[in-house]
C-alpha cells in the first residue's frame, strides 16, 4: 500500500491496514522527512556542512525514538478504546499502530507547510502567536494580541491540518477497528483534548503564561 494514499483515503485503503497492517515505510517517511526539515533549517542557519550532516544524523535517531513511543501510545489508546467500544469485533494492536502510522503522513505535510510558511512569508505577519509555528488555524484572531500561552495553543490546534489528521483517524477507527462513527469521533476528540491539555500545561510550565514574540 503506497503510504501516501492515507492522503485521501477509501474504503479499501482502511481495509489493507485492516488485513495487512505495515507501519515501517510511513514510518521511516515521516521520519526522514522531520529530519530534513532539521537539516535545512540548520543550512538556512549558516552552519557548516560537517555540523549539517551531524544534525540530520542526530534529528533522524531522536526522531525514530521519540516518534515510536509516542504512537505506540497513541495505537495504545486507540485499541483499548476499539476494544471497549466495539468488543465483539477482532483487532489488533499492529493494525492500530500502522493507522497511526500511515496518517503521520499528514502531520508531515503540516510540518512542511509551516516550514515553507515560516521561511518564505507567503503571509506578512508582524509578530508570530508561538515559537516557530506559523498561524494557519483560528490562532490567526489573535494577531497583533498577547494571549495566554494556553489559548494560543487551543486556537493554534484548531487548524486544517489537525482536522483533516484527526478525521482521517476517526474514520480509521470506523473502517479498521469497526467502531461506530460516533464512538469513533468521541475517541479522537477525547485524544485531542488529551494531547492539547497536555502540551498547555507543559508549555505553561515551562515557558510561562504569555506569549508574544516579534519578528526581526
Amino acid at each position: 500500500m503506497n503510504p501516501f494514499t492515507i492522503l485521501f483515503p477509501s474504503k479499501k485503503d482502511f481495509a489493507r491496514i485492516r488485513s495487512a497492517p505495515k507501519w515501517k515505510s510511513p514510518y521511516f517517511i515521516v521520519v526522514a522527512g522531520l529530519s530534513l526539515l532539521t537539516w535545512l533549517k540548520s543550512c538556512l542557519r549558516g552552519a557548516s556542512l560537517v555540523a549539517d550532516l551531524s544534525v540530520f544524523g542526530g534529528a533522524f535517531f531522536s526522531l525514530s525514538i521519540s516518534l515510536f513511543v509516542i504512537w505506540s501510545m497513541l495505537a495504545m489508546l486507540l485499541y483499548l478504546s476499539s476494544t471497549l467500544f466495539n468488543p465483539d469485533e477482532k483487532n489488533s494492536y499492529r493494525s492500530m499502530f500502522s493507522l497511526v502510522s500511515f496518517c503521520g503522513i499528514i502531520f508531515l505535510i503540516g510540518e512542511v507547510l509551516n516550514f515553507i510558511l515560516m521561511r518564505f512569508q507567503i503571509i506578512k505577519i508582524s509578530s508570530f502567536i508561538l515559537p516557530n509555528r506559523f498561524p494557519i488555524g483560528l490562532d490567526l484572531f489573535l494577531i497583533g494580541r498577547h494571549p495566554s500561552l494556553p489559548l494560543a495553543i487551543f486556537l493554534y490546534s484548531i487548524n486544517p491540518i489537525v482536522i483533516w489528521y484527526f478525521t482521517t483517524l476517526s474514520l480509521g477507527l470506523h473502517n479498521v477497528a469497526g467502531m461506530s462513527k460516533n464512538s469513533a469521533r468521541l475517541t479522537v476528540l477525547s485524544i485531542w483534548t488529551i494531547g492539547i491539555g497536555s502540551v498547555a500545561l507543559i508549555a505553561s510550565v515551562l515557558g510561562g503564561t504569555t506569549v508574544g514574540i516579534r519578528l526581526g
